[in-house]
C-alpha cells in the first residue's frame, strides 16, 4: 500500500541531512531560484507528473516532491533492482488503486523507454514498481510492450474512465507517429490505433501527452488535447475527441493544419490554381494544400514566377519558403517601383517555414512579387506557398503547426494526472532546455532545469479552439518587495531603477497602450550593451524576443547555436498589450495577451546583467499600469523554516 507518511518520512530525512548545505547548493552561478532543478546532475523530461493524496511527484527519473507546485524536496534515487545494461528514457508513472496489476493496491508503477547504447537496438517499454511512493523496483518480466523498433518511446499511461481500460500513448519518433494501446491490467498491452500524417513532421516526435483540457469560461466542457514534442526543441498540440480507441481532430484543425483555413489574412497566391506538375513536388516538407511553387522546374529562366501588379493594402505580407539559403541567387522579392525592397529566401534545407515583411511604410503602392533562381548547373532551389496579405506579420522562422511556446527552450511537456479527482484545472510542466545546445550550458551544478508549472484552459477563436497557458496562481506566494508604475506617457527611454535590486529573480506584469503605430522594446537582464531585448510593432502584430547579446558565456560554440530571435504574432486587445514575465537568473519566461502566446528563453546573463528599461518610438505608447515583484527563493525559504 502507497503510504503518504512513507514519503513524507523520507522528505524529512532528506531535509535533515541538506539542510546545512542547501543555500550553497541552490546559489551558484545561474542557478534558478524559484524553478525546480536537483541538487546536481542532469534533469531533462519531465516524467511521472501526478497528483495523490495531496502530494504531487515529479519524476526526471530522479524523483521530487510538493504540497503546493512550488516547494519541492528531493528524494533518494527511486529506480532499483535493474541490469544496469540500459538507460531509463522518459515516461509516466500510474497509481494502481483497484490493483489492476497484481502488485497490490494503491502501488505505483513507472513507466519508461529501455534503451540502449548507440541507437541500434530496439526501444522497449518497461516499468518498475512501487509500494511506498519513494523505491521503484525493476520488474523481472521487463520489458511489457516491445514492437523490435529502434525508435520507440516516452510512454504516456493514464487511465480511461468511459471504457474503463488503461491507455498508453508512445511515440515512433522518426515515423513521426503516435501509437495508442490498451491494457486491463497494465502489463499486456493491446494495439488501438496510430495517430500520423497531421501536423509538423519533419523532425523525431517525442513525449506524447493526451489529456483532457477545460474551456475557459464554459463550465463542465472540455475537449481532448494530444501533446507531441518536435525535437529537438518544440511542443506542436492537436484538439479533437478521444473515445478510448483513436485520438480524432476536429475538422477545423485538420483543416487549418492541412490547408491554412482560418489563418488571418487575404490568399493573394496559393498556387493551388496551378493544373500543372511544375507547381508540385515530393522533395518538400510542410506545404499548404496540395501545390507550390518550385523555382528548378523553370530553369531555363532567372525568373521563376512573377505576379500581377497589385496594391499594398495591409502592413504585412507572408509566405511559406524552403530550400536554398543563398540570397544572392534564389530568393522571394518584393518589387516596387522596378525596385528590391525586400527579400527572403529558406533555411538550407527542405523545409517550409513561415516567413515575411513589415510593407506598412509602402501602404498604397504598386508592387509585384518575384521569385528569383540565377542557379544554372547545380540542384539548388528555392519553393514558395501560401503567399497571404494580413494585418498580422507571421515573420517566425516556424512551420506551420500549433506551437504550445514560441521560445526556444521549452520541451517535453507534461501534465499533472490527478488521483485524488479533486481538481478541475489542467496544469502542464516542460523542461526549459533545446536539444542542439543542451549539453554545453554554463552551469556548473549540472544540467538542466524544468518550467515553472502553468494552467492551461482552451479558448474559441475564429480558428478554432487554442491553447491559453498561465502561471499557476500559487506562484503568487514568494512575491515580496514591489513597485508600481501607472498612467505614465513612455516617451522614448525608461529605466526601471529599482529592478537591480531584484537579482534577477522577479516577477513582471505589465499593460501598454499603443495609439498609433508604435514600436515598444522591453530589455531585461541588461547592462551595458548586453541584454535580452523583447520588441512589440504594433503597425504588424509582432512580437519578438532577441538574445544575441544576452548570455556572457564564453564558448564560442555555444553561443553560436544559443544566440537566435523568437517571433509570434501577437494581436492588441482594445489597443492594450497584456504581458506577464518570470525572470530567474537564466531564464525569462514572457505570456502575452492573457497566455495565447508564450516565449520560454534560457538566457545565462552575466552577474552584473540586473538592469531592465523601456524604449519607444512612433506614435504614444503609455504605461497603462506595471507592477514588479521581488521573489523569494523556494530554497531560502526551506532553509529558513
Amino acid at each position: 500500500m502507497v503510504k503518504k507518511t512513507s514519503i513524507w518520512i523520507f522528505v524529512c530525512l532528506a531535509m535533515v541531512g541538506n539542510i546545512l548545505v542547501v543555500q550553497a547548493q541552490y546559489d551558484e552561478v545561474y542557478r534558478p531560484q524559484y524553478h525546480f532543478s536537483p541538487t546536481k546532475g542532469w534533469i531533462g523530461d519531465p516524467d511521472g507528473l501526478i497528483h495523490y493524496k495531496g502530494v504531487y511527484h515529479l519524476f526526471w527519473w530522479g524523483h521530487a516532491v510538493s504540497r503546493d507546485l512550488v516547494h519541492w524536496e528531493e528524494l533518494p534515487y527511486p529506480m532499483q533492482g535493474g541490469p544496469g545494461d540500459f538507460s531509463y528514457f522518459s515516461g509516466s508513472v500510474v497509481v494502481d488503486k483497484n490493483n489492476d496489476s497484481g502488485f497490490g493496491n494503491e502501488s505505483m508503477i513507472a513507466f519508461y523507454t529501455r534503451h540502449y547504447p548507440g541507437d541500434t537496438l530496439p526501444e522497449a517499454q518497461a516499468i518498475s514498481v512501487s509500494n511506498d511512493g519513494v523505491i521503484f523496483n525493476y520488474y523481472k518480466k521487463n520489458p511489457v510492450l516491445d514492437i523490435n523498433k529502434v525508435f520507440f518511446r516516452d510512454p504516456q499511461v493514464f487511465w480511461h474512465d468511459e471504457t474503463k481500460k488503461w491507455i498508453m500513448a508512445v511515440s515512433l519518433p522518426n515515423e513521426q507517429s503516435v501509437h495508442f494501446y490498451s491494457s486491463e491490467n497494465l502489463k499486456k498491452w493491446k494495439f488501438l490505433s496510430e495517430f500520423k500524417g497531421l501536423g509538423v513532421q519533419n523532425s523525431f516526435w517525442e513525449c506524447p501527452d493526451l489529456f483532457e483540457v477545460p474551456v475557459k469560461g464554459k463550465k463542465d466542457e472540455k475537449h481532448w488535447v494530444l501533446l507531441i514534442g518536435r525535437g529537438p526543441n518544440r511542443v506542436q498540440y492537436f484538439v479533437g475527441d478521444f473515445d478510448g480507441n483513436r485520438f480524432i481532430p476536429y475538422s477545423n484543425i485538420e483543416s487549418y493544419l492541412k490547408r491554412g483555413i482560418g489563418l488571418q489574412g487575404e490568399i493573394f497566391e496559393d498556387f493551388e490554381e496551378v493544373r500543372s506538375n511544375k507547381y508540385s513536388s515530393n522533395s518538400k516538407r510542410g506545404f499548404l494544400g496540395n501545390r507550390f511553387l518550385l523555382s528548378e522546374n523553370f530553369k531555363n529562366d532567372t525568373i521563376a514566377w512573377e505576379s500581377s501588379c497589385f496594391q499594398i493594402s495591409k502592413p504585412a505580407i507572408n509566405f511559406l519558403v524552403s530550400g536554398s539559403n543563398d540570397i544572392q541567387n534564389h530568393s522571394i522579392q518584393l518589387i516596387i517601383d522596378n525596385r528590391t525592397r525586400e527579400e527572403s529566401a529558406g533555411n538550407g534545407d527542405s523545409i517550409f517555414r513561415w516567413k515575411g515583411w513589415n510593407v506598412a511604410k509602402w501602404l498604397g503602392k504598386s508592387a509585384k512579387i518575384r521569385v528569383i533562381d540565377k542557379s544554372v548547373n547545380d540542384s539548388a532551389n528555392i519553393a514558395i506557398d501560401h503567399i497571404q496579405f494580413s494585418d498580422q506579420l507571421m515573420d517566425t522562422n516556424l512551420e506551420h503547426g500549433l506551437w504550445l511556446d514560441y521560445g526556444n527552450d521549452f520541451y517535453a511537456a507534461r501534465t499533472w494526472r490527478d488521483y485524488d479527482n479533486n481538481s478541475k484545472r489542467k496544469v502542464m510542466l516542460g523542461w526549459m532546455g533545446n536539444w542542439r545546445y543542451a549539453n554545453q550550458v554554463p552551469t556548473s551544478w549540472g544540467k538542466g532545469f524544468e518550467s515553472i508549472p502553468r494552467e492551461i484552459q482552451l479558448i474559441e477563436t475564429g480558428e478554432g479552439l487554442r491553447i491559453v497557458q498561465n502561471p499557476i496562481p500559487e506562484l503568487k506566494t514568494l512575491r515580496t518587495t514591489s513597485f508600481e508604475l501607472k498612467e505614465i506617457p513612455l516617451k522614448a527611454n525608461l529605466q526601471l531603477s529599482k529592478i537591480p535590486e531584484y537579482g534577477n529573480t522577479y516577477e513582471m506584469n505589465a499593460v501598454f497602450k499603443f495609439t498609433g503605430n508604435s514600436e515598444l522594446q522591453i530589455n531585461l537582464q541588461e547592462d551595458g550593451n548586453k541584454s535580452l531585448v523583447l520588441t512589440y510593432d504594433s503597425s504588424t502584430n509582432l512580437f519578438s524576443v532577441d538574445r544575441s547579446t544576452t548570455t556572457n558565456a564564453t564558448s564560442k560554440e555555444f553561443i553560436e547555436k544559443f544566440k537566435g530571435l523568437m517571433k509570434a504574432p501577437v494581436k492588441l486587445k482594445n489597443d492594450l498589450l497584456e504581458i506577464r514575465i518570470f525572470v530567474d537568473r537564466s531564464s525569462v519566461e514572457i505570456f502575452t495577451q492573457d497566455g495565447e502566446k508564450v516565449f520560454s528563453v534560457l538566457t545565462f546573463p552575466g552577474p552584473e546583467q540586473t538592469g531592465a528599461s523601456l524604449h519607444s518610438k512612433g506614435d504614444e505608447v503609455i504605461i497603462k499600469g506595471l507592477k514588479v515583484w521581488k521573489l523569494n527563493s523556494i530554497w531560502k525559504n526551506k532553509n529558513n523554516n
